[in-house]
């Protein structure tokens, strides 16, 4: 297929569902059941029935399960994984399997339950610790996503000047939206750039309130033609572009430390379906599995130069009445931890006006990211870009 062809997917299709399961820390509740929940609000949200799901996409290792357990009959159910960006690349898969008349009606789910049992930590806690390497350099003591992404922050830092107290600024950002949030982790719990700078290292530069905390919880969504969505019980939040790329580009050109991801093809991609310019976006949801991804991505994606994120975010322009708002629900750093999925929901709340006391007034475009997965090294994230827009 064509590209000029592939643009014909703009307007099409929509996200004619969501549903959330309770997000927090030790829920007690099991993966599978937070699933179903997720997937049982999607359903009364859109007005569906069980029966109208003919395609299923799961997210988890174990969705194998998930269709029994669900008390679905698809026409196909098949998992896909790309760490952050799977939420981003199953809207997009889905399209694709309505678009090629293998389904109308496509349900895609998350549900995990991290801080629910696992291993005994040394503190106390039970549950897991998250993805433990990234190819090789594992066999000489590199594990864990923060060790990998400080290498990007350090990197800024070196190349541009970022300071910790810039990091330090997407912190306080996220966390004073996630404060006016019921549905965050960090709801009333504001803190300051000088909290953020007595928080305790973890791996340098990272402070514990730059990074990301594991929580409970699971999502659903729902995609279908924009025509039948528009019969539906909700709003429909219109699929407008889908783009990706992968860092493994620049891995062999020593470049993979200097680019967060590969986000020039995944923009151009999305953006072109859209037919829309960087002025046109109202709300921005980034991954943020730690503050540098912020910073780059901003960057990346052109609404400051290279080198200006830490400035930008710290002048104001992520905030609800900035420049871009960002990350509006908190993020992963402050609102919950759904990998992609926490960034798909924001997005498809403020398209919805459903974002409660950080809705965006009017906000009619939205950018969603997704980044993760790896090319078998550290530091070769994949990448999705998502373009929602309001049904008008």
């Amino acid at each position: 297929m064509s590209r000029a062809a592939d643009a014909s997917i703009s307007g099409r299709f929509a996200v004619a569902g969501l549903g959330m399961s309770p997000q927090g820390r030790s829920l007690g509740i099991p993966a599978l059941e937070l699933r179903k929940i997720a997937l049982e609000n999607a359903l009364t949200d859109s007005g569906l029935a069980r029966s109208d799901i003919d395609g299923y996409i799961g997210t988890s290792s174990e969705m194998f399960e998930d269709i029994r357990y669900l008390g679905l009959s698809p026409r196909f159910a098949w998992t896909m994984q790309s760490g952050g960006a799977t939420a981003s690349w199953s809207v997009l898969n889905a399209v694709g399997a309505i678009l090629t008349g293998q389904a109308d009606v496509v349900a895609c789910t998350y549900g995990a339950a991290p801080t629910s049992g696992g291993v005994v930590r040394v503190d106390g806690s039970r549950g897991g610790f998250g993805t433990y390497s990234y190819g090789y350099p594992a066999m000489y003591g590199m594990v864990g996503a923060g060790m990998a992404h400080a290498l990007h922050a350090r990197r800024h830092m070196h190349k541009y000047g970022t300071t910790s107290e810039h990091l330090g600024a997407v912190a306080v950002a996220q966390r004073a939206h996630a404060s006016l949030r019921p549905d965050a982790q960090g709801f009333g719990q504001p803190f300051t750039l000088n909290d953020h700078q007595n928080s305790r290292m973890v791996v340098d530069p990272f402070r514990l309130l730059d990074c990301c905390r594991d929580t409970d919880g699971g999502v659903c969504v729902i995609v279908t033609s924009i025509e039948r969505a528009r019969d539906l019980r909700s709003t429909p939040a219109v699929v407008l572009g889908v783009g990706t790329g992968h860092n493994i580009r620049n891995w062999w050109t020593g470049d993979v430390y200097d680019m967060h991801d590969d986000i020039a093809p995944a923009k151009a991609t999305a953006f072109g379906q859209a037919g829309i310019d960087l002025d046109d976006i109202d709300v921005a949801a980034l991954y943020d599995p730690f503050s540098i991804s912020v910073i780059m991505q901003l960057e990346a994606y052109g609404f400051c130069g290279p080198g200006e994120g830490g400035p930008f975010v710290t002048a104001g322009n992520t905030m609800l009445d900035g420049a871009i708002p960002t990350n509006t629900g908190g993020g992963q750093l402050s609102g919950f931890y759904a990998t992609g999925f926490t960034a798909l929901s924001e997005g498809l709340r403020q398209i919805r006006g459903e974002a409660g006391p950080t809705q965006i007034p009017n906000a009619e475009i939205a950018l969603v990211s997704g980044h993760g997965g790896n090319g078998g090294i550290q530091n070769t994230w994949a990448h999705a870009t998502l373009i929602l827009g309001a049904d008008r």
